[in-house]
């Protein structure tokens, strides 16, 4: 029996499977399995790849080689849990803040409303103002009138 093939039935066994469930987890049919698992046929290229891709953690040299260590040294996982927290503490604050301004936008808005409708009210109480300055002469004459009769 090949060598490759010992190889193959090792990571079998290091995996727990049996051939029918190896050929499942491959995707190829249980008889391949079965004639490499005897030595009858070598594995082709598409049954490495497929072991490879399917069995990450397998290496490639070894499983190909027989050199080198049988697990490869995966790289680690980043852990995104605290930068995600982050971002969607980020993300309620910045809609919070968007809230805030947006209120703050509409108070201007009111005020600035009402101060022109203040400088409409001063330009008639002006009006109103000169209108009384006019009146008073008027008045004075009135009562002046008045007092000499």
């Amino acid at each position: 029996m090949d060598e490759l093939n010992k190889r193959i039935i090792e990571v079998m066994t290091m995996l727990g499977l049996n051939k029918s469930t190896f050929a499942k987890d491959l995707d190829v049919s249980l008889p391949l399995i079965t004639h490499i698992t005897s030595g009858r046929n070598k594995p082709g290229l598409d049954i490495i790849q497929k072991i490879i891709l399917r069995f990450e953690k397998i290496n490639p040299d070894w499983l190909i080689t027989g050199k080198g260590e049988t697990y490869r040294t995966l790289p680690e996982k980043t852990e995104y849990t605290a930068i995600y927290s982050s971002l969607t503490k980020i993300q309620t604050e910045l809609t919070e803040q968007e809230k805030v301004v947006s209120t703050i936008k509409s108070y201007h808005k009111i005020l600035i409303d009402e101060i022109k409708h203040l400088e409409e009210m001063r330009e008639i109480l002006d009006a109103s103002t000169l209108k009384l300055k006019g009146i008073y002469p008027q008045l004075e004459n009135i009562k002046t009138q008045l007092e000499s009769k």
